[in-house]
């Protein structure tokens, strides 16, 4: 083989190798090529805060409901992918929620003479509750590919909370004195320095259910910063799905605390009022912010 041939020799058999790996690489080519520079990750997890509207929808007819709450929580969240645009949402959200209400109840002691605790009063107690939850969520979401930096997502399923503390600012107006036994005959109260006595975080584990179930709507976006960590915004309606007022020391008897709302005022008793077990749900939108990895 003459010398001035090799060179060429060599260049075709370069030229050769090089067509071959542009193949190789092309036939092993990510199916993401050209829509994202990484490849979708089958499970994500997370850390956000929880800030939340809370608010008690009373459905007994005797309590009122007077308003909502701004509270703040915090949650573990985790999506498992099983599809391209599926997951299953779960995690952890500790959360405090809760409204506040207005009833009518009977009090048996006199608030400024402690050593009289056989006396009974009418009174009407505001009340602002705040009740603390763990609660597992469980849902499915549905999610869009990455659009510019963001990925849009809403979620629908189910949450189990557990009650961890419940706790009440009450502000008390002592109305009517009566007779321990039958409340005709009462007389309008006059002598309490105020007629208003208030009282700030007292526990009421004992009025509050042990557990509570909620129904979960969420939408809500990711926003890519940098390979695969996104920033985690969304909203959250959080709906009580069953009663949250434990009715164990309440009851449809004149011995019971909670009265019927008969007509209450400076000249008019409310006659034979009968007790009633108090029923209300709670509800609450929780905004999401945190991050996911």
């Amino acid at each position: 083989m003459s010398i001035h041939k090799t060179p060429t020799l060599f260049l075709a058999l370069a030229g050769l190798l090089l067509t071959v790996d542009g193949v190789a690489q092309q036939n092993n080519a990510s199916p993401n090529s050209g829509r994202a520079r990484y490849a979708e990750p089958k499970f994500r997890m997370g850390l956000h805060l929880l800030p939340s509207i809370a608010w008690l929808d009373a459905r007994d007819g005797n309590t009122v409901s007077d308003g909502s709450i701004g509270r703040f929580g915090f949650g573990f969240t985790a999506d498992i992918m099983f599809a391209d645009n599926y997951a299953i949402g779960t995690g952890v959200n500790v959360f405090r929620n809760g409204g506040k209400l207005t009833t009518i109840e009977r009090l048996t002691g006199d608030p400024l003479d402690l050593a009289n605790d056989t006396t009974q009063f009418v009174v009407q107690r505001e009340r602002t509750l705040t009740q603390h939850w763990v609660e597992l969520p469980v849902s499915f979401k549905f999610r869009t590919r990455e659009i510019g930096h963001i990925t849009y997502w809403g979620q629908f399923g189910l949450g189990l909370g557990l009650n961890l503390r419940a706790t009440a600012d009450d502000r008390v107006q002592y109305r009517f004195r009566n007779d321990p036994l039958i409340i005709t005959g009462s007389e309008w109260v006059e002598d309490l320095a105020t007629g208003e006595i208030e009282y700030k975080d007292v526990p009421v584990e004992d009025e509050v259910a042990l557990m509570r179930a909620a129904m979960i709507v969420g939408l809500g976006i990711e926003y890519n910063l940098s390979g695969k960590t996104a920033l985690l915004l969304g909203a959250t309606f959080n709906n009580g799905l069953f009663n949250v007022a434990n009715n164990r020391n309440f009851g449809p008897t004149l011995d019971e605390e909670h009265l019927t709302a008969l007509p209450v005022s400076d000249t008019a008793v409310p006659l034979f009022p009968e007790g009633y077990d108090r029923k209300m749900v709670d509800n609450a939108i929780l905004l999401s912010l945190g991050l996911l990895f």
